[in-house]
């Protein structure tokens, strides 16, 4: 029978290993534990930051880097730090070392997200209060200089000046009540609407503000 040979071809590296201690046969057994646990932790971890760059980015097969460099390139290329592990370490303290960096970039990554997940609630808080209506608007995003130049404000201990939203279907109600402050309203104007929602201005006796 015909035999056919397949010219295939392969690019190839070089994983630089140190010269480590190696210790007893009874250590290396314990060792050997050790390492399982660790390399399914580092795996876990190694897995929730991929998890998150995918999640951040919007899109899958997003391209990670280690110390900026490509995956592949890194490992094609990889040197042992002999500063951050010591190669005339124990094993066991090396391992330890290794898991506790690990851990630390756990660690990093949880107030990474902690501090986006805030960052993104106070801009849909933003926004919320920006398109909101004048219930739940901020004020000083709302009125300009041009609308406050038409205002007298009072804040004084004999006169406070307040701004009360209330709903367009109210508003007759609230105007019909509010003469019963009789004395304690001082001024009453500036009204402004905006879908729907009333932002009156009323000058009052602080004496009302603190009973109710």
């Amino acid at each position: 029978p015909a035999v056919t040979i397949l010219n295939i071809t392969s690019e190839m590296f070089k994983f630089e290993v140190p010269s480590l201690m190696v210790g007893t046969l009874d250590s290396l057994m314990t060792l050997s534990d050790d390492l399982g646990k660790t390399d399914q932790i580092v795996e876990s971890i190694v897995r929730k930051i991929e998890k998150t760059a995918v999640e951040l980015s919007g899109k899958k097969g997003t391209d990670l880097t280690v110390g900026g460099v490509p995956a592949p390139r890194y490992i094609q290329q990889f040197a042992w730090d002999y500063a951050k592990y010591p190669n005339r370490r124990p094993l066991k303290e090396l391992v330890v070392l290794i898991a506790g960096g690990v851990q630390a970039i756990d660690e990093e990554l949880k107030q990474l997200g902690q501090s986006y997940a805030d960052k993104q609630a106070a801009l849909q808080d933003a926004k919320r209060k920006k398109g909101g209506n004048l219930m739940v608007a901020d004020l000083n995003d709302v009125l300009t200089s041009d609308d406050m130049s038409k205002v007298e404000v009072h804040d004084t201990e004999y006169l406070k000046t307040v701004m009360i939203a209330i709903p367009k279907a109210v508003k007759p109600q609230f105007e019909a009540n509010i003469v019963n402050l009789g004395k304690d309203i001082a001024g009453y104007g500036g009204k402004r609407e905006e879908n729907n929602i009333y932002l009156i201005i009323v000058s009052v006796l602080p004496r009302f503000l603190y009973k109710n």
